[in-house]
């Protein structure tokens, strides 16, 4: 599990920055990221978009199981794999109760880029 002081150490990098969101291939949100905080299980971003008149958009997702970081890339992980670190049984058994209608980030990964 990543710190919320490591993930704030990584985030810094990216503010003042021009970023994109990304679910695995697909583009979610883009623009200039102004803020960045933690508040209980969720991770918000605050994004000044130019493409729609310097308008401020909020964007929450929930807390990652592990983040993974590249030069100019934050990776979120919400896999299940990461969530059961190698312990297949477990791994297995969450499978089975998975609802009808998981969460889109469910078993996915975020990244993060900066442009």
């Amino acid at each position: 599990m990543t710190s919320i002081e490591e993930l704030e150490k990584k985030i810094t990098s990216f503010l003042q920055r021009t970023v994109q969101f990304s679910l695995e291939t697909k583009s979610l949100k883009k623009g200039k990221l102004i803020l960045f905080c933690v508040k209980d299980f969720f991770c918000t971003f605050t994004l000044l978009c130019e493409e729609k008149n310097n308008k401020k958009i909020i964007y929450e997702i929930p807390y990652p199981f592990k983040t993974h970081y590249y030069d100019n890339k934050l990776v979120f992980d919400y896999t299940i794999k990461t969530f059961c670190n190698g312990n297949e049984n477990l791994e297995q058994s969450i499978k089975k109760i998975l609802p009808e209608k998981p969460s889109k980030l469910l078993n996915k990964r975020v990244s993060i880029t900066v442009l």
